[in-house]
């Protein structure tokens, strides 16, 4: 051995030996080494035990989404990928896998929904003198039956459906009320009324609902719950019918049932309040568990509330007062004109900015002098002084963004704002785009339907929301610029939550 090797051993074991005295000096040297050898034990116990490394439904097809078609690049030959959505993972684990590795029977299932004409006529409930008593059990998917309790419960549930009586069905646990309900669907389904149907249940229990329906039904229920990005895939695959040009048709929805949460409901997502055939929408969050709703009054009260304070702190341009006074002020004879009079002029720029230039007074109106103001007046209204203070500081932008919104809905969109409002395609609206003198392009792909996707989308989702636009199916960006990441969707939602709640009340008194 060298010299250089004998002293890296030397020094090696003149360690080692340090270490061990300072070890036997410790006195909890005999717990420790106790501790350790009962965890070694514990942990070698647990290995040693039989069980599955992971869950074998990861593998198992639960529902196919989509179909893809190439070519092979090697010898030609077509290939055909389906988007599988595996049992017991979410939405947004679903993977594209080859023809030959997808179970034969859900193809099927997926080409039987994919080929479903769209229902855009709804037919309406029949009236309650053409109810029926079932006399006997029909026999229903997998030769499945009722036994004679479950029979008539659903009798008694037909009966109250057919004459519009809201009921309760009540029994012992393992009787089989999500079987008598959802039978119960079956049959309404059966007399035409084909849905879709909404069925709210506690998280625990609505894998059991959508098993369920598979085992009692032919109905194609889904299950709305989730990520952001799993219910963002639920809308783009199992919500809406396609038309040939695989656009969305709004209003013609693919499901029958659709199975989600309260939790779901609570948070109002309005891609299941636009639904119009739920009409008691209104009624399951007044009676969810939650805290008391505004009115439609209360939101208009509070509009105006806000931009009256606006008004009174804005040091701007005289047309933009005139405007928002006249958006402002009750309508006479309770009807509103179509356009606002004020509105003309206002495509001048107007400086920005909180400490715009001090003009003289112009405006042909006295906000003091106003017999209505009393009832909107903030001084009375807006209690807080720290909400006040940040008002004030920002009413210059408050209603320059009101007029941007008015200008969108009035000019630009026009007659589409509804349409854009319910999730209509931005591919299939016919929409004005404004002349530009100078424009740069923030990407290579950019062109004039990604400027009407952003304009219908500042308008759909409010100020500054440009990685929620992004992953909204009905603009062009997410088959353009690809999925933005999950992370920023969610931060971006959490953070403009109350920049958000403010544009939709703007918003509530420009429509």
């Amino acid at each position: 051995m060298s010299k250089s090797g004998l002293s890296v051993l030397s020094s090696y074991l003149h360690c080692e030996w340090a270490s061990l005295e300072q070890l036997e000096k410790d006195k909890r040297i005999h717990q420790k080494l106790k501790r350790f050898r009962t965890k070694h034990a514990q942990m070698r116990h647990l290995f040693q035990e039989e069980e599955e490394p992971f869950n074998p439904d990861y593998v198992e097809v639960d529902r196919i989404l989509d179909v893809s078609h190439s070519v092979d690049k090697d010898n030609g030959e077509p290939v055909v990928y389906y988007l599988v959505k595996w049992c017991s993972l979410p939405y947004e684990d679903a993977t594209w896998e080859l023809k030959e590795d997808v179970d034969e029977g859900k193809v099927e299932e997926f080409g039987k929904i994919a080929n479903r004409q769209p229902r855009l006529k709804r037919t309406t409930r029949p009236p309650a003198a053409s109810w029926k008593k079932l006399e006997e059990t029909r026999e229903y998917k997998n030769g499945n039956t009722l036994r004679e309790y479950q029979l008539e419960g659903v009798n008694w549930l037909l009966f109250n459906w057919y004459n519009r009586q809201n009921c309760i069905l009540a029994d012992e646990m393992g009787l089989g009320k999500t079987i008598q309900s959802i039978t119960l669907l079956s049959e309404i389904y059966s007399a035409g009324l084909q849905g879709p149907f909404l069925v709210i249940a506690p998280l625990s229990t609505i894998t059991n609902w959508e098993r369920e329906f598979t085992t009692w039904t032919d109905m194609n229920a889904i299950v709305y719950h989730g990520s952001l990005a799993s219910r963002q895939m639920i809308q783009q695959y199992e919500m809406y019918c396609k038309d040939d040009k695989e656009h969305l048709i709004p209003g013609a929805y693919k499901f029958d049932a659709l199975i989600t949460t309260f939790e779901m409901i609570l948070s109002d997502c309005p891609e299941l309040r636009e639904i119009s055939c739920w009409g008691r929408w209104r009624d399951i969050l007044s009676h969810a568990r939650c805290k008391r709703r505004l009115s439609e009054r209360d939101v208009e009260t509070i509009c105006r509330v806000i931009l009256v304070f606006c008004l009174l702190h804005y040091r701007g341009d005289e047309n933009i007062k005139s405007f928002i006074w006249e958006l402002i002020t009750p309508p006479e004879n309770g009807r509103q004109p179509q356009t606002l009079l004020n509105h003309s002029g206002l495509s001048i720029p107007v400086p920005r900015g909180r400490k715009g230039k001090r003009v003289k007074a112009q405006s042909t109106f006295d906000v003091q002098k106003v017999e209505w103001i009393r009832k909107y007046n903030p001084d009375t209204l807006l209690l807080d002084d720290s909400y006040r203070k940040h008002l004030k500081h920002q009413c210059n932008k408050v209603l320059l963004r009101v007029r941007m919104l008015y200008y969108l809905k009035q000019e630009v969109i026009g007659e589409h704002s509804e349409s854009v409002l319910k999730g209509a395609d931005i591919r299939d609206l016919d929409i004005w785009m404004p002349e530009m003198e100078q424009q740069e392009f923030p990407a290579g792909w950019w062109d004039g339907e990604a400027d009407r996707s952003l304009l219908a989308g500042v308008f759909k989702h409010g100020y500054e929301m440009y990685t929620t636009m992004r992953a909204d199916p009905c603009l062009c960006f997410l088959e353009r610029a690809g999925r933005p990441d999950d992370k920023a969707i969610d931060a971006e939602q959490h953070t403009g939550d109350e920049r958000q709640q403010r544009y939709m009340l703007l918003q509530y008194l420009i429509l």
